[in-house]
């Protein structure tokens, strides 16, 4: 049992994988801007980068973290999230060969950046074990709406990151993992994101596909998705 589920039981994590430079902004944005829209929704929050994974080679899988909470947050020396509620894939490659389902709670929500069906991906969910745990599998098709992707080293290796927060793809990733897992409200990410547009159409476009015993399919309300995070 690590730290964050002792000492913090109602925080939700968020880890999102991508693809390190050539999309990092995009992920750290996604996880700045659920942060954010939680701030304003009176919640306590947390976001960040993880250099271990060396962001600073290009293409190589790496993460970003934010973490939302009713309560305070008292862990503040682990770097990783060991136990993510929502994981997000900014980059469709990265379900194939890595372990994105490590650790990850029960009710998990899944959401991917891809035009492909859905269904395809499932297969390559990883460790395969823990695909039981997983309540939902989301697609948006995030690079298509227009958005466009931004390239920046502010805000990597310590530094302040300057630039607009969801001024990208990052927008509609992060409304796409609102409306899937209900962990911050569509209005809030309004406000803090630069890009509205791509807010609005990350909300619209995204298909939740409901997962039962790691299949795809089953009868679940897909309304219920959308409900807020108990």
């Amino acid at each position: 049992m690590t730290l964050a589920v002792a000492v913090d039981a109602k925080m939700q994590e968020v880890t999102v994988w991508t693809r390190g430079v050539t999309r990092a902004k995009e992920a750290r944005d996604t996880a700045t801007l659920l942060a954010k829209a939680g701030s304003l929704e009176g919640k306590y929050n947390q976001s960040f980068d993880n250099y271990v994974d060396l962001p600073d080679r290009i293409n190589v899988p790496v993460k970003s973290y934010a973490r939302i909470s009713s309560e305070p947050i008292e862990t503040y020396y682990e770097y990783e999230n060991y136990r993510p509620d929502i994981v997000v894939i900014d980059e469709e490659t990265i379900v194939k060969g890595n372990d994105v389902l490590k650790g990850c709670k029960d009710a998990c929500v899944v959401v991917i950046n891809t035009k492909r069906d859905v269904n395809k991906l499932i297969k390559y969910l990883s460790p395969r074990e823990n695909v039981v745990k997983v309540k939902a599998v989301a697609a948006i098709a995030a690079d298509d709406l227009g958005a466009g992707l931004f390239h920046t080293f502010d805000g990597t290796e310590g530094c302040i990151d300057d630039t607009k927060i969801g001024a990208g793809v990052g927008a509609a990733m992060a409304a796409a993992v609102a409306k899937a897992s209900g962990i911050v409200k569509l209005e809030s990410l309004l406000k803090v994101a630069e890009n509205k547009d791509a807010v609005q159409k990350g909300w619209d476009t995204v298909v939740i596909l409901p997962i039962c015993n790691g299949e795809a399919g089953c009868p679940t309300n897909p309304s219920r998705l959308e409900l807020e995070w108990k």
